[in-house]
């Protein structure tokens, strides 16, 4: 059998692979050899465990915290007691959620800001473009469709067109008759456009004091309850508290 020339080559390699492979063997030793951890000293332990496993690192701190905080997010997370929507407010952006403090406190429950959920940015002119006006009536109109609200406040022709169209819960429902007969005149009424008989859906008022001093309308307004409130006897409450307020808020 006559030897190949690869067979040679592997068997008997040329003195410039020989030379090549002396030269670079410790390079290779060099490469592979890994420090010897336990005798590092501290600060350098903390040094190499950073620089070869800091992604490791970040990517557990970043784990866990989300982790934490998704717990925390669950087992602290309450239900708003009310959920409200003020139209039209008189200074929007001066409203404080601490209004509905007195409420919370008087009835029992706690005044926990995040048991309440005011929204009150939301303004409608008669007199605005058809554009913008239709803008503004589909976010009200997301809001309402999505459920979830209990009280509704406000002003003007975009308050009028919700009640009639049966947005609003029959007070009568919800409210004794005595209560409702004291406010007889201020009794707004709604036939679910045509579709039933009128019953009263809403209640107006004018400079009334609760309203007045915790800058959510400082002249005449109307409210009521969502047909499809989340927290219907919790509105209930607050409608009882609101129309048998002081007329006087310095009490």
């Amino acid at each position: 059998h006559q030897p190949s020339k690869l067979d040679t080559w592997v068997r008997f390699p040329s003195p410039a692979f020989l030379l090549y492979q002396e030269k670079n063997t410790g390079v290779f030793q060099t490469m592979e050899k890994k420090p010897d951890f336990k005798a590092m000293p501290t600060k350098k332990k903390i040094g190499y465990v950073w620089d070869y496993y800091r992604w490791h690192i970040i990517a557990a701190i970043c784990t866990t915290a989300f982790l934490i905080s998704t717990i925390i997010h669950f087992v602290t997370y309450r239900d708003p007691l009310l959920n409200v929507i003020m139209i039209n407010c008189s200074a929007p952006y001066n409203t404080e959620h601490s209004g509905f403090d007195e409420f919370m406190s008087s009835r029992g429950y706690d005044t926990d800001p995040a048991l309440i959920s005011v929204i009150s940015n939301l303004y409608f002119s008669d007199d605005a473009e058809p554009m913008s006006a239709m803008q503004q009536y589909q976010v009200l109109s997301t809001l309402i469709g999505a459920g979830g609200q209990d009280l509704f406040f406000g002003t003007g022709a975009a308050f009028n067109a919700y009640a009639d169209q049966g947005a609003l819960l029959d007070l009568s429902t919800v409210l004794p008759e005595d209560l409702l007969a004291r406010y007889a005149d201020s009794l707004i009424y709604s036939t679910d456009d045509g579709t039933v008989d009128a019953y009263p859906c809403a209640i107006g008022l004018s400079g009334h004091p609760w309203l007045r001093d915790n800058n959510y309308y400082y002249g005449p307004c109307s409210f009521g309850i969502f047909a499809a409130a989340a927290n219907p006897r919790t509105a209930a409450e607050f409608v009882r508290f609101l129309l048998e307020y002081p007329a006087e808020s310095g009490h």
